[in-house]
């Protein structure tokens, strides 16, 4: 699969033709967290999935992070694939790059989907992810991981969903606090009301880590918006709802004339 950037720094994942997707993952930074929208989009659009610096198989680099870097990754990315224009998926972190990379580089953005993301990080924000920082800071990597888990997941799918808690793997501490340090510094509040395209936020009610009432504000803050709320499905909705998820996507392009896939209704249902 493709790399980007010096030194082949940047990893991402390119499958399908037609109109181009780029999906930018959260806090996490791994396009795998995507698996379920490539599958589906990938049959009518071209879809890029990305690594984000710091995670998955793009490079480990040593220097602060932050939500700027990040977008110039994306772009960097859009450049190597030689993509001039893109609708852009950013879930959680993922959607802060894609507000700012819309409002930097309006021309290289058809349309935004924001799901489980932020506009002004509040007080619960800064408390959620400082907590989550002290336990790296602390060297409890396994109890980073468990606490993490209970952030992405409803209790109900957690409950049979049980080995989500177990093999979190390698933390690379360093790395993850200047991520979480990245976050804490991305107020988006003088960005969002500038998002000039058409634009859906996504959110569930039950998610604890960007909860309902931040989906509220950023939907209210760009102009134009649709906005839709799942009844439940947690913060990691694109996994815990994938259908769901997907069918929003696919009625949003419908309606706000992006160039959508020609999927049958019985495709729309699986």
């Amino acid at each position: 699969m493709p790399y980007a950037g010096d030194n082949d720094s940047l990893y991402y994942e390119d499958s399908g033709h037609g109109p181009a997707i780029v999906f930018i993952p959260g806090f996490g930074g791994v396009g795998s967290f995507w698996k379920r929208q490539v599958e589906f989009f990938s049959r009518s659009y071209r879809v890029i999935a990305i690594d984000q610096r710091g995670a998955g198989f793009s490079a480990r680099t040593r220097k602060p992070y932050s939500i700027g870097q990040m977008t110039d990754d994306v772009r960097i990315v859009l450049d190597s694939a030689g993509i001039d224009i893109a609708t852009l998926v950013g879930h959680s972190t993922g959607g802060a790059i894609a507000q700012t990379l819309a409002v930097e580089s309006p021309t290289r953005v058809a349309a935004l989907v924001l799901s489980s993301t932020w506009c002004t990080p509040g007080n619960y924000f800064r408390r959620v992810f400082e907590f989550r920082r002290s336990l790296l800071e602390l060297g409890a990597t396994d109890l980073f991981h468990k606490a993490g888990v209970f952030f992405r997941y409803p209790p109900d799918y957690a409950e049979v969903h049980d080995a989500s808690f177990d093999g979190g793997g390698a933390v690379d501490v360093d790395i993850t606090i200047s991520r979480i340090d990245a976050i804490l510094n991305a107020d988006m509040s003088a960005i969002s009301p500038r998002v000039a395209v058409p634009t859906l936020v996504l959110a569930a009610r039950d998610d604890t880590l960007i909860p309902k009432y931040m989906s509220d504000q950023l939907a209210k803050r760009i102009p134009g918006a649709d906005y839709i709320v799942l009844d439940r499905g947690g913060h990691f909705l694109p996994e815990t709802r994938g259908d769901d998820y997907n069918g929003a996507l696919a009625g949003f392009f419908r309606q706000r004339s992006v160039e959508a896939p020609s999927l049958t209704a019985q495709e729309l249902a699986r």
